[in-house]
């Protein structure tokens, strides 16, 4: 007698850790056998079948069907993180030494979803650089748009996590339009338009200035 098939939509989605010999590569998947889980994970790792490793990690077996894993439940199995600022080790240690003073440090954890902190002033730093970021992002428009008033902006990229803040532009007689940027530090900001808008740019500004 053959045996049933077993329907793969009814079959339970396990955790597996996906393992190579660097454990900053390590990941885990979600998936219905071993060999899914490491199809997977070599899959975003970028490297091949037969370069990793493949274990049960029954511990996230409850994260299957959310959004994330929480930071916490990384490091109570004994994974580690970077601190979301400052990038010291986060582990279940109480401690972690520094090298550059010599010392043993103590942590003090906070937790924040998929992320963690060394310490509450590290989470307070993150939030004051996130504003600080969305702030100025909210300052270059406005400040690109009073620059060329003439031009039209068809999408901006910005504000925390970019370094730097980006919005692409027409203007009249332009076939592939422009682009304008700044920098992290520094007030300047780099217009940019294509080789074949050159002409047609210079015309606007020129028009622009005589206005």
């Amino acid at each position: 007698m053959s045996k049933p098939k077993v329907d793969p939509a009814s079959r339970k989605v396990l955790a597996y850790s996906v393992e190579t010999n660097d454990p900053e590569e390590s990941n885990i998947q979600f998936a219905t056998s071993n060999a899914a889980a490491r199809r997977q994970g070599a899959d975003e790792i970028g490297t091949d079948f037969g370069a990793v490793s493949c274990r049960r990690a029954d511990w996230a077996d409850q994260y299957a069907r959310q959004r994330f894993i929480p930071a916490k439940a990384y490091i109570d199995a004994g994974w580690w993180f970077g601190c979301n600022h400052c990038g010291a080790r986060c582990d279940s240690d109480p401690s972690y030494w520094d090298e550059e003073t010599e010392t043993d440090i103590a942590l003090d954890l906070v937790f924040d979803g998929r992320v963690v902190y060394c310490c509450v002033d590290c989470k307070s730093g993150h939030e004051a650089e996130v504003a600080a970021r969305n702030v100025r992002f909210e300052e270059f428009k406005a400040r690109v748009a009073a620059e060329r008033p003439g031009v039209t902006f068809t999408e901006f990229t910005g504000g925390y996590p970019w370094c730097g803040n980006k919005g692409l532009f027409i203007f009249p007689g332009a076939q592939y339009g422009g682009s304008v940027t700044d920098k992290e530090e520094g007030e300047e900001l780099n217009w940019y338009v294509a080789q074949g808008d050159k002409a047609a740019w210079d015309q606007f500004i020129a028009e622009q200035s005589a206005a």
